[in-house]
């Protein structure tokens, strides 16, 4: 098993110094125990030495209830990645992204007077993330909006939102990815006939390139998507500034022709977002939506999902947690979560290598986009450094039984039982980062059954 370790491992809960001084021997033999694999351990500290009834016990029996929760609006502007294309399989359903963008006004030079039109492009560079097939050849499509792009009240564009465009694109390109190549490559749509109308109001003067407000009005945004039900990748774009840009090429005719061009950039990032369709008919997941947003494992074959920009979060709560305080008197040393996905199921999809941990709270998390199926904001869990909490992450890459994610959910737990009560109707939600959710399509399905989610616990009664 080759272990990965990612974020911040806290530093072990238990001291010999601080907890155990009066008993150095007995809790060698305790710490032996505490590291074996039972499901209820318990023995005497200090037997020999004084008559006492503390017990260390190493429990992992409690009932963990998983789910799978989706979240339908999630912020994708300004994130600088522009992700188009469509892909589905048989587990996570169909998904198709459209990114959305306009033009920057700039004050344009006078063009020379022997100056000749050539031709026109729009640019679109990588940036490294794909999702499917990247083999077979992808088709994408650009449309002229009818409608200029615009914000709501808080200044973001969600995953559900879209502005209405001409349904004849203006360009239309095919080709083999390179996603991953270490090259500038670029993914070139040809708008020859846009780049001359633009060129002779440049040239001409033309009120409509004079001003941001008249340049708007002309151009109000474009939107690239996918141009064949037959795709089965999305493609990640370089959305940052000046990243996507389109060219208008040209030419002086003097004695030695000069070539020349003009760049036109994307306009704010804030305008540039991505549109999500997702459909889950045919999967475990076909009525999710109806059903409140959420799914029982039980209802899943014992399976949860979690995923990106479908906005697809696996929620765990404890029924039976309560039951710690039939005992009167008890101490937590340290609670652990532990989640396995699915054996076979990320050979295609990569594992993230980290994993967050959030609660139902009053907090906001991804501009208050992201909430249980209750409406409450969800705040993600830090560690004692306020550092956000991430999983302990061991992947088996020989055969895959022991891959798996540890949370020590210790400072939640002891935090959340200080008044012998505790809430499992609030549960934990597991997921990615707020740029992991905003920016890709990154996914999991975690078993429910076999083995079961584990919530392991190792606490003191006395």
């Amino acid at each position: 098993m080759k272990g990965i370790r990612v974020g911040i491992i806290k530093k072990p809960v238990f001291s010999f110094a601080k907890i155990y001084y009066i008993f150095p021997v007995i809790f060698i033999a305790a710490l032996i125990l505490f590291s074996s694999c039972t499901k209820q351990s318990e023995f005497d500290l200090g037997k020999d030495f004084v008559d006492s009834q503390t017990r260390l016990k190493i429990i992992d029996t409690f009932r963990v209830d998983l789910s799978t929760i989706i979240q339908d609006s999630l912020r994708t502007s300004g994130t600088d990645v522009a992700l188009v294309g469509e892909y589905s399989d048989d587990i996570f359903g169909s998904i198709r992204s459209e990114t959305y963008f306009d033009l920057g006004f700039s004050n344009f030079q006078n063009i020379e007077d022997k100056a000749f039109y050539d031709s026109a492009a729009f640019i679109l560079r990588y940036n490294g993330y794909s999702i499917g097939d990247t083999l077979s050849p992808v088709s994408l499509k650009l449309h002229a909006l009818t409608e200029k792009i615009s914000k709501g009240s808080n200044a973001y564009l969600y995953n559900v939102r879209s502005f209405k465009y001409n349904s004849q694109p203006i360009s239309t390109v095919e080709f083999y990815p390179e996603p991953h190549s270490k090259t500038d490559t670029i993914v070139s749509f040809k708008v020859d006939e846009l780049g001359l109308d633009l060129f002779n109001k440049i040239r001409d003067g033309d009120e409509n390139v004079t001003s941001e407000e008249w340049f708007m009005d002309y151009l109000k945004g474009f939107v690239v998507t996918s141009g064949s039900s037959e795709n089965n990748a999305i493609i990640g774009f370089d959305a940052s500034e000046n990243k996507i840009e389109l060219k208008i090429y040209y030419h002086l005719r003097l004695e030695e022709p000069e070539k020349k061009e003009i760049t036109i950039a994307m306009g704010a990032s804030g305008n540039q977002f991505n549109h999500i369709d997702s459909d889950f008919s045919g999967t475990l997941l076909n009525s999710i939506k109806s059903s409140g947003n959420k799914k029982m494992a039980s209802e899943t074959e014992y399976k949860s999902y979690m995923q990106g920009l479908t906005g697809l979060i696996t929620k765990v709560q404890f029924p039976t947690l309560q039951d710690i305080f039939l005992d009167n008197n008890w101490k937590i040393l340290k609670a652990e979560l532990v989640l396995e996905p699915v054996r076979y199921s990320f050979e295609k999809f990569p594992l993230p290598q980290k994993l967050y941990i959030y609660q139902s709270d009053t907090i906001n998390w991804l501009n208050s986009v992201l909430k249980d199926e209750k409406g409450y904001s969800i705040s993600q869990l830090v560690d004692e450094d306020r550092n956000a909490l991430t999983a302990f992450f061991s992947l088996d890459e020989i055969l895959g039984d022991d891959t798996r994610y540890t949370f020590d959910i210790t400072s939640y737990l002891t935090r959340e039982m200080r008044r012998k009560y505790f809430n499992s109707k609030r549960g934990l939600h597991i997921g990615l980062s707020t740029d992991g959710y905003t920016s890709t399509f990154d996914r999991i399905l975690f078993e429910g059954k076999k083995p079961p989610v584990k919530l392991r616990l190792y606490y003191l009664s006395y």
